[in-house]
């Protein structure tokens, strides 16, 4: 069985993602904002049996679409393309509200992608969980990685090419982090 976990980079969210590893033979997709649009044609190569779908409350990526959007804050071009540019002529009046979105269109996106899945949608409210020390770095890592105490804390980004998410490389280091360490060729 092929079991896929899709989640933000966030640093909260590295102990929740782990918490639903049921499998070392697990894949881990963690992008910034658990965005769907940005890896659907990875995502087309997995012949996936369950998907887990995290995205989360007080998401620093759905407050850069947020912003964007309602703000006309200028933004790189690939990240534009990638991860701002589904939610442009969607209606949401607030950050809440297009957390919601982001989760629905996810998880519209993975029905679509993987029509004989199991798809769980659920989303995380980083008010409820327990936060660990926040670490201002990032790792890239592969799908099959677990985490260790090195890790928790920091942001992760999981991916089978470092092509695939280089809008979330962008968006880490506009955001201060240092790469820690690399898997990702």
């Amino acid at each position: 069985m092929v079991r896929l976990i899709i989640s933000c980079m966030d640093y909260r969210l590295s102990q929740e993602v782990m918490n639903r590893v049921k499998d070392e033979n697990d894949i881990i997709i963690r992008n910034a904002g658990a965005n769907i649009y940005e890896l659907k044609d990875r995502l087309k190569g997995i012949n996936a049996d369950e998907v887990v779908f995290l995205p989360h409350t007080d998401c620093a990526a759905m407050k850069l679409v947020n912003s964007a959007i309602k703000d006309g804050k200028d933004v790189d071009k690939e990240i534009d393309e990638k991860l701002v540019a589904q939610f442009r002529g969607k209606e949401f009046s607030s950050l809440q509200e297009l957390e919601k979105l982001n989760a629905e269109i996810g998880e519209k996106m993975l029905k679509e992608i993987f029509p004989n899945a199991k798809i769980t949608t659920e989303l995380i409210d980083v008010n409820k969980i327990k936060i660990p020390q926040k670490k201002t770095r990032y790792y890239l890592l592969k799908p099959q990685t677990r985490y260790n105490d090195e890790i928790i804390g920091s942001y992760v980004i999981q991916a089978f090419d470092k092509e695939d998410v280089t809008a979330d490389i962008k968006i880490a280091e506009s955001l201060g982090l240092k790469l820690e360490k690399s898997e990702l060729g």
